[in-house]
C-alpha cells in the first residue's frame, strides 16, 4: 500500500477512536508506520494524518475525550502514548527529519493563538522583533516547522478549556507546501474539512475532567530537560572558549538555543500571557507600535468572567520549578557549564538567564487571577495557580529529588523510585543571602502581590474558609521563614517610603539604588490591571500604585489581615462539622503575623491581634475601613443584616450599581439616626407626660385652634412612636439595610406593577 494510501487510514483511524482501547490501537499503528518510514520522510503523513492526530491529541470533546484525557485511566495507552511522543520517539524522530529538509510548514489555527499574537498577524509588520514566535510570520500567517507546529499543539493542551468557551469555529490548521509541492496541499485541505466540520462546535474538554493530567506532566518534564537543558543560555562573542569550538559546534550550539527559546516563548505566551490586553511591557510596546488599545477594550469584559483553567496551574508549577532550578544552578555556580558567563539582569543582581523573560508574564498571570476569578470558580483551580506562586518564591527549596515523580519510566517499566517524605523533609534548604539578587528582581511577587492576594482572600472566605485560611498561612509561612529575607523585603520597602531601616545590615545607598526599578515594574507589571468594587469586596478601588505590605493604613497588609481574621472568626462559627484544623490553621496565622509584623510596624503603633474570645458573630471595632470617601466616616463593616455583612460580595441576583447606592444610602441613615452605635443613647429616659392647664383649654377661641391643637398632637405623637422604635433598634443593634431592593426578583416585581398599572390606566 502506498503511503499516502497509508496516511489517509490512519487519520480515518485516529478520528474514529473515541475508547482507550481504539486509541491505544491508532496510537499503535502511527508508530509503526513512522518506524516502517524511518528514512523516506513520508510527507503524506504529515499532510494527512499529523493535524488530526495533533487535534486528537490534545483537543477532546464532552463526547470524545483527547487521547491524553484517556490515558489518565488506561495505563496501556499512557505507555503506548509516552512512547510515541517522548523525545526519542518515532515522532518527534520524523519531525525532525522533516524539519532538515524542509519538507513543509505548518499555519496553526489563528482561533487557537494568544489574542495578542492574532493582533500582531494582523498589524503592519515592525522592525522590533517582540517574540521569536512571529519569526516565521510571512504577511498575516505563522508558518511553523513540524516540531514547531508540535510544540504549539503540546502548549494548547492545558488552556483547551478555557479557549472553548471563547472559541465557536474550531479547525485543526492547515499545512503550508511550497509551490513546487501544491498539489497535494488541494488533497490534505479537502480531507482536512471533512473532519474538522464534525468537530467544530466541540472543541475543549469536559469539565467533569480531572485537573491533574500525569501524563502530560511527565511529557512537560521531558521536553524540558531535552529542550531546554539546565546551562543552554545564548553564548557571546569574546569568550575564549568558545573561539576554540569548531563551527559544527557553534552551529550546533545556536540551534539548540534557538529551539530552547522557542519553546520556553510557547509556554509563557500560551500559559501566562495568553489574552492579556499588555502583553508587552510598555517601552517595547511603543517601539513595536502595536495597536494594543483595541485588545485592551474587548478583553476587559472577558478578562473578569474567565476562571484559572483545569490542570493550568499544575502545569505552570512544574516549568517555573524547571527554570528555577537553573537559575539556582547558574547563580550558585558559575564553573557548571564551561565559557558560559554568570547572566546578570543588573550590575550586581545575578538572575537565571531564562528568569527574566518569564518575570512580567507571570507577575500578570497571578495578579489576573487573583483579581478577576470569578465567585463560583472552582477554588481546586485557583489553588494550583497560588501553589506556582509558593514555588516561584521560593526556588532555593526546588532539589532534584522534587521531579522524580514526573520521569517518564523506562520501557517496560512502571514505578519510579521516589524520595521518601521524612528524608524530603530534612534536606530543605532555606534563604540565604546567595538568592538576594533573585529576591530583588523579582521583589513584587514578595510584597504588592502578597497584598493583592488579601483582596482575592476576602473575596472567596466565604466559598471555602479552610482553604483560603491554609493559603494564607503559606504567604505568611515564606514571608517569616528566614530573618534574613523578611529584613530584606522590609528594608526594601523602608527605602521605597523613605523610612527608618529595621536594622544596619543594609546601607541607606545600597537599597536606594533599587528603588527606581522597582517602581517601573510596579506600573508596568499593573498595566491596565486594576480592582473595583464590581466584586463586591470593597478592598481596593485604584491599582496598587504603591508598596503597601507594611502600611498601617486601611489598605495595608496587616489590617487587611486583621479583617479577614474577624470574617474567617464567624465563618468558623457557622461551619458544620469537625473544623478543629481550621481553628488551627487561625492561630497558626495569628502566630505568623506577629512574627512578620511586631517588629516591622510595631514602630507604627502596632494593633494587638485579635483573639477568639473577643468575636461575637459578624461585629467588630473597625479595624478596616472602607475606602471610599463617602463610606470612611460611618462603620459600614460594621452593618449587619441578619448576621450577613451588608459588604458581601455582589451575587448574580442583584444590580451591582445599585447595591452600591444603597449600601451607602443605608450606611448614611444608621449614622444619621445613630444606629450604627457610635453616640447612641442606649438608657431609656421614658415617656414624658404634660400638664395643661384648665385656664388655658378655656381660652380656645374656635375650631382653628382646637385643629392645630390636634395636628401638634398627632405629630407629638409620631415623634414619640419614631423615638420609641429608634430606641428599640438600638439598644438591640438592629440597623437599616436597603439593599434587598438591588434584587433582581424585587425590581423585576416593581417593574411588572409598573407596567400594569400603566397598562390599566390605559386601557380604561
Amino acid at each position: 500500500m502506498p503511503p499516502e494510501a497509508d496516511a489517509a487510514s490512519l487519520a480515518a483511524a485516529v478520528l474514529a477512536a473515541t475508547t482507550p482501547k481504539a486509541a491505544a490501537a491508532a496510537v499503535s499503528s502511527v508508530a509503526d508506520f513512522l518506524r516502517r518510514h524511518a528514512g523516506d520522510r513520508p510527507r503524506a503523513f504529515f499532510a494527512d494524518a499529523l493535524p488530526p492526530l495533533l487535534f486528537r491529541l490534545f483537543v477532546a470533546s464532552p463526547s470524545s475525550p483527547s487521547f491524553i484525557d484517556l490515558a489518565a485511566g488506561d495505563a496501556a495507552l499512557a505507555g503506548d502514548l509516552a512512547s510515541l511522543l517522548c523525545p526519542s520517539g518515532p515522532l518527534l524522530a520524523a519531525a525532525f527529519d522533516a524539519d532538515r529538509c524542509a519538507l513543509l510548514r505548518f499555519a496553526f489555527p489563528p482561533e487557537r493563538l494568544p489574542g495578542w499574537l492574532r493582533l500582531a498577524l494582523t498589524s503592519a509588520e515592525s522592525d522590533v522583533v517582540i517574540s521569536p514566535l512571529l519569526a516565521g510570520r510571512i504577511g498575516s500567517e505563522l508558518h511553523l516547522s513540524v516540531f514547531e507546529y508540535y510544540l504549539f499543539w503540546f502548549a494548547y493542551y492545558p488552556i483547551s478549556t478555557a479557549a472553548a468557551t471563547t472559541t465557536n469555529t474550531a479547525r485543526a490548521g492547515t499545512p503550508k507546501a511550497s509551490p513546487s509541492t501544491s498539489r497535494p496541499l488541494v488533497k490534505s485541505r479537502s480531507r482536512l474539512e471533512s473532519w474538522v466540520s464534525t468537530l467544530a462546535s466541540t472543541a475543549g474538554r469536559g469539565a467533569k475532567q480531572k485537573a491533574e493530567r500525569p501524563l502530560y506532566l511527565k511529557l512537560l518534564y521531558a521536553y524540558l530537560k531535552e529542550f531546554v537543558p539546565g546551562a543552554c543560555v545564548p553564548s557571546r562573542g569574546g569568550c575564549g572558549t568558545l573561539l576554540r569550538r569548531t563551527f559544527s559546534e557553534v552551529a550546533d550550539a545556536a540551534e539548540s538555543f534557538r529551539r530552547a527559546e522557542f519553546f520556553v516563548h510557547t509556554l509563557v505566551q500560551f500559559w501566562l500571557v495568553g489574552d492579556d490586553f499588555s502583553p508587552l511591557p510598555v517601552h517595547t510596546r511603543r517601539e513595536c507600535g502595536l495597536p494594543l488599545q483595541s485588545l485592551k477594550s474587548r478583553a476587559h469584559a472577558a478578562v473578569t468572567e474567565r476562571s484559572p483553567s483545569p490542570g493550568l496551574g499544575n502545569a505552570v508549577k512544574l516549568f517555573v520549578m524547571y527554570l528555577n532550578k537553573s537559575c539556582g544552578t547558574i547563580v550558585d555556580a558559575s564553573n557548571v557549564f564551561e565559557g558560559m558567563p554568570v547572566w546578570k539582569k543588573s550590575s550586581d543582581i545575578p538572575v537565571g538567564y531564562w528568569n527574566q523573560f518569564i518575570q512580567r508574564p507571570m507577575y500578570r498571570f497571578l495578579l489576573r487571577t487573583f483579581l478577576f476569578c470569578p465567585m463560583g470558580a472552582d477554588m481546586e483551580h485557583a489553588a494550583q495557580v497560588f501553589s506556582a506562586w509558593m514555588v516561584y518564591m521560593e526556588p532555593w527549596k526546588v532539589q532534584q529529588e522534587d521531579f522524580d515523580e514526573y520521569d517518564l519510566p523506562p520501557p517496560g517499566a512502571r514505578n519510579v523510585n521516589r524520595v521518601d517524605e521524612g528524608k524530603r523533609q530534612l534536606c530543605e534548604a532555606s534563604y540565604t543571602p546567595a538568592w538576594q539578587g533573585y529576591v530583588l528582581s523579582n521583589y513584587l511577587f514578595y510584597s504588592s502581590l502578597v497584598v493583592h492576594f488579601l483582596g482575592f482572600a476576602h473575596k472567596f472566605i466565604h466559598s471555602d474558609v479552610a482553604l483560603v485560611l491554609q493559603m494564607v498561612s503559606k504567604v505568611l509561612q515564606v514571608l517569616c521563614s528566614s530573618n534574613e529575607l523578611l529584613e530584606l523585603i522590609y528594608n526594601v520597602d523602608a527605602a521605597y517610603h523613605s523610612r527608618e531601616f529595621a536594622s544596619k545590615s543594609y546601607s541607606l545607598d545600597h537599597m536606594l539604588k533599587y528603588v527606581p526599578s522597582i517602581r517601573e515594574q510596579l506600573q508596568d507589571w499593573e498595566d491596565g490591571l486594576s480592582e473595583s468594587d464590581a466584586d463586591g469586596s470593597f478592598l481596593h478601588e485604584r491599582r496598587n500604585s504603591d508598596l503597601r505590605l507594611f502600611s498601617v493604613d486601611e489598605e495595608g497588609a496587616y489590617n487587611l489581615l486583621q479583617l479577614l481574621l474577624l470574617r474567617a472568626e464567624s465563618e468558623i462559627q457557622r461551619f458544620r462539622g469537625d473544623a478543629m484544623q481550621t481553628v488551627q490553621t487561625l492561630d497558626s496565622i495569628k502566630s505568623q503575623m506577629k512574627n512578620v509584623f511586631s517588629k516591622h510596624v510595631g514602630t507604627f503603633h502596632l494593633k494587638s491581634l485579635p483573639g477568639r474570645e473577643n468575636i461575637q458573630g459578624h461585629v467588630h471595632t473597625g479595624v478596616f475601613a472602607p475606602k471610599h470617601p463617602s463610606l470612611r466616616k460611618s462603620p459600614l463593616i460594621d452593618v449587619k443584616n441578619k448576621g450577613d455583612w451588608m459588604t458581601r460580595p455582589i451575587s448574580d441576583t442583584e444590580v451591582g450599581w445599585l447595591v452600591v447606592m444603597l449600601i451607602r444610602f443605608s450606611a448614611w441613615l444608621n449614622e444619621t439616626l445613630r444606629l450604627d452605635g457610635v453616640g447612641a443613647d442606649a438608657t431609656h429616659t421614658g415617656l414624658r407626660y404634660v400638664k395643661f392647664d384648665s385656664n388655658e383649654l378655656s381660652r380656645v377661641g374656635g375650631p382653628k385652634d382646637a385643629a392645630r391643637m390636634v395636628l401638634v398632637g398627632a405629630w407629638t405623637l409620631l415623634v414619640l412612636m419614631g423615638q420609641t422604635i429608634l430606641h428599640f433598634m438600638r439598644t438591640r443593634g438592629i440597623k437599616i439595610n436597603l439593599r434587598f431592593l438591588a434584587s433582581k426578583k424585587v425590581l423585576a416585581a416593581a417593574m411588572l406593577y409598573v407596567v400594569f398599572s400603566v397598562a390599566r390606566n390605559v386601557l380604561s
